[in-house]
């Protein structure tokens, strides 16, 4: 068996040359000399504000560097792919944050053993040099009923973590009062991810073997082992098992859902699933909800937190009241954050009648059907 083929020049080179392009293509970017980090162009304006900080390994485009804008994140800090970013770079950006005159920071990390230990130590060597930093760890994962010693796994949920603080952030919160109002947010999220295929770190064989025909629920955007394999069933019937699993009360990392809840929905491609269906899974999933009373408030669908080319999907949810809608909704300028409506999207009147025409017989059978 071969590595998967890429269209990428060189694999000890295509992470760099990967930021490169995110940088050339999106004006409010730059990156520091030296380092795998992505800057807003415009530091000076972070003065007498909280500065975010999110990062981990690369391959989960467009996480995390098309994050970085205002309402979002101040800058991003990558790893190989799959890999921890180093703490020499951790610090780096953290202290180019402090010199900008930011008033604290805040590390936004997933709930993995190398960004844990690799942002940590950046920090603590931050706060050595008289820096005000705090580091909040995202673990929102609700595959395992009875989560590992390491906790949950930190996944898509991360990119609700960094708009909210980074609207709260813009508005001159304190590092303090965007830590505490996130930490029960996160009480709030939950994902689940499901694949029909492996992914392959560049020059290297598929992660792990899925036979074909077999599906795998729960498994992290690493490749890591899920919590079951089965046949590849019908989207409504993999979106109702997913939203079963994360919402079992049997569970200990499952997600409360009961009817007249609000919540928002995140359908995020982990790859390679086609457009296609993605609005297919978007469809099942807002029905599915709808069908146990809850309101669906905002939906975003597309690519968000991938995992290279994984043929996948994981879905999101966030119990949702009129100020996380709010921050929610708040706007932003970076790059990978979707140009969403704010209209509920439960309860919106979504068809409109066809006008009246009078077709001549031979043209029926051109005519095609069509399904809700």
């Amino acid at each position: 068996m071969e590595p998967q083929k890429k269209l990428i020049n060189s694999v000890d080179h295509c992470v760099d040359e990967a930021l490169c392009g995110l940088v050339r293509a999106s004006g409010g970017l730059c990156l520091l000399k030296g380092h795998r980090v992505v800057l807003r162009s415009d530091l000076d304006s972070l003065k007498g504000k909280v500065a975010l900080l999110s990062g981990g390994g690369s391959g989960h485009e467009p996480a995390h560097g098309g994050y970085i804008g205002a309402g979002m994140l101040s800058a991003a800090v990558a790893g190989g792919v799959f890999a921890s970013p180093p703490p020499a770079s951790i610090l780096a950006a953290i202290l180019s944050l402090h010199q900008a005159g930011a008033s604290g920071i805040l590390l936004i990390v997933k709930n993995y053993t190398g960004d844990r230990l690799n942002f940590g130590l950046a920090a603590e060597q931050a706060r050595n040099q008289g820096v005000n930093v705090d580091m909040l760890i995202v673990a929102e994962d609700c595959a395992f009923d009875q989560p590992s010693k390491a906790g949950r796994r930190g996944l898509c949920g991360t990119v609700f973590i960094h708009k909210l603080a980074g609207a709260l952030a813009e508005e001159g919160c304190s590092l303090d009062q965007i830590v505490s109002k996130m930490k029960e947010v996160l009480k709030r999220i939950g994902t689940l991810g499901v694949s029909l295929s492996p992914c392959s770190v560049p020059g290297c064989l598929p992660s792990f073997d899925l036979p074909p025909g077999a599906m795998e629920l729960g498994l992290g955007i690493h490749g890591e082992p899920g919590i079951k394999r089965s046949k590849v069933a019908s989207a409504d019937e993999v979106v109702k098992t997913m939203i079963d699993h994360m919402t079992n009360p049997d569970s200990q990392s499952h997600l409360p859902l009961k009817s007249g809840d609000s919540f928002v929905l995140c359908v995020n491609n982990l790859g390679a699933l086609s457009c296609l269906e993605m609005a297919v899974v978007t469809r099942a999933a807002i029905t599915c909800l709808e069908s146990r009373g809850v309101v669906v408030a905002r939906v975003m669908s597309g690519s968000f937190m991938t995992s290279l080319e994984m043929a996948g999907v994981s879905l999101t949810l966030m119990r949702a009241d009129p100020e996380t809608l709010r921050l929610f909704d708040a706007k932003t300028s970076a790059p990978a954050w979707p140009n969403l409506s704010t209209a509920c999207v439960s309860g919106r009147s979504y068809i409109t009648e066809a006008p009246a025409m009078s077709m001549r017989p031979q043209d029926d059978k051109h005519s095609q059907g069509q399904s809700v």
